[in-house]
């Protein structure tokens, strides 16, 4: 089974990281991005410092860089996002089985599992894998983390998109592909994330320690306001009022995770987590 991957480069914080934890799985990473360093609606990214990162973690060069146009202020970034996704999956595609789509503020902690998984979506002739991610929210200043979780901070799975397809799949909106025939992974025999109906099929369990790590939101102070501007979604959220409550949750750790079974909102639940080995590294 020949398993490729392909990025988006434009965000350099945690895109290192990313790339080194599932490098072993993949024979080749193609790497997006655009060519005048814009995001989907016209501001400036971080490509050529992304790039670097990537080349760092790239030892062995399995890289191929895709410059292209993917800036369009007149459409819908998320027309704009899936078309640019589309060509990088068609690239990856050639000559493989599977073409993994791990965003690259995601990090695989298993990839042995990960793997394991996907073999066996390949004997359930499933076109899509779907992986459990937990969403990490911040650094706290003990080095821990705040992680979304249920209400009684059990371990909460979220799946912004399938993290494998089949090579020659068609996307319909970001990661999601056109096909419904998904094998999916949760961390309990019942769906944990509560985007999905409490009835989602789960075809296969892990341990919560082996699910990737979604770190969209553990950045510097600095690094969250650029993401309030140049993020393809920004005008889809209050970011004042969310980066205020980003900062009292970071500060007021345990607090945050003490109300946790009084949050009326699934996504307003946290824990306080240890992660080795990311504790000391800094996006």
């Amino acid at each position: 089974m020949r398993i490729n991957a392909y990025v988006l480069a434009g965000d350099p914080a945690w895109i290192g990281e990313s790339i080194a934890s599932y490098y072993g799985l993949v024979d080749r990473i193609f790497v997006s991005f655009d060519r005048e360093s814009l995001s989907w609606r016209g501001h400036p990214l971080s490509v050529e410092e992304s790039l670097t990162r990537i080349s760092a973690a790239d030892p062995d060069g399995k890289t191929t860089l895709l410059p292209g146009r993917h800036s369009e202020t007149s459409r819908p970034p998320m027309e704009t996002e899936t078309e640019q996704r589309q060509a990088a999956l068609d690239a990856a595609s050639d000559g493989a089985d599977w073409v993994l789509q791990i965003d690259t503020d995601e990090i695989v902690r298993a990839p042995g599992t990960l793997l394991h998984h996907l073999r066996r979506a390949e004997q359930r002739a499933a076109e899509a894998l779907a992986f459990p991610l937990r969403d990490v929210y911040a650094r706290t200043r003990s080095g821990r983390f705040l992680e979304h979780c249920g209400r009684f901070w059990t371990t909460q799975a979220a799946y912004p998109g399938p993290v494998a397809v089949r090579a020659g799949a068609t996307l319909s909106a970001a990661r999601q592909p056109t096909t419904t025939s998904t094998y999916r992974v949760d961390v309990s025999p019942r769906n944990t994330d509560p985007a999905h109906p409490f009835d989602a099929p789960v075809h296969a369990v892990i341990s919560p320690h082996e699910a990737i790590l979604h770190m969209s939101w553990v950045r510097t102070e600095a690094q969250m306001a650029e993401q309030s501007v140049v993020s393809g979604y920004a005008g889809n959220r209050d970011w004042r009022r969310d980066l205020t409550r980003w900062r009292r949750r970071s500060r007021h750790p345990w607090r945050t995770a003490a109300l946790a079974p009084f949050a009326s909102d699934p996504f307003g639940r946290f824990r306080v987590i240890s992660l080795p080995g990311l504790a000391d590294v800094e996006p």
